[in-house]
């Protein structure tokens, strides 16, 4: 074998020995990295009160879709009319309700943990949900549509309670939020 030879297998042989290096470094590095820096899991008593505020929201949402008026949801909630984002699915409400409206919906049913149980994450007054769980839309004539739903939900401790302060559903083709281990 030639020396050109032998120093291009050389530089094929360190630079293969890099990549490999380094794809094992940056996917070491992202499974380290905390998404919720921070925050621990709630506990049992943190999560019976955020289990409420979160089903709270859920019901005040399904008399909003089903009456066609936003006024008590964004009266408990009024920082869901804010930073609506359709292509990241935060605090879609909003854009819900005309949907809701022209299909003619005439009951909204939440099954918060119909596919994982809930799971909450404290930190001082905020907290975060993770829900992953079953919507179902019923129609006037008895049929329905059955929605699968996995959505962050941020709250703040608002003097003795959790509200809800922003919400952000996967959309389709969008990577789950990252979430702590279990």
């Amino acid at each position: 074998m030639s020396g050109t030879n032998a120093r291009k297998e050389h530089r094929l042989s360190i630079r293969c020995i890099a990549l490999f290096v380094s794809v094992f470094v940056v996917a070491g590095c992202a499974c380290g990295v905390d998404p919720l820096p921070g925050y621990a899991p709630a506990s049992s008593e943190e999560r019976a009160a955020l289990m409420r505020a979160v089903s709270d929201y859920y019901v005040v949402r399904a008399r909003a879709f089903v009456s066609g008026d936003t006024g008590a949801l964004f009266a408990a909630y009024p920082k869901l009319q804010q930073g609506e984002d359709l292509r990241e699915g935060i605090n879609l409400d909003g854009f819900w309700l005309p949907h809701m409206r022209e299909l003619g919906v005439v009951d909204v049913t939440d099954d918060l943990e119909g596919y994982e149980a809930a799971r909450f994450y404290v930190k001082e007054a905020a907290a975060v949900a993770f829900v992953h769980g079953w919507e179902i839309w019923n129609y006037p004539r008895g049929d329905h549509t059955g929605l699968e739903f996995f959505t962050r939900i941020d709250l703040a401790s608002d003097a003795d309670r959790w509200v809800v302060e922003r919400t952000d559903e996967q959309m389709m083709g969008e990577r789950p939020p990252r979430t702590p281990n279990p």
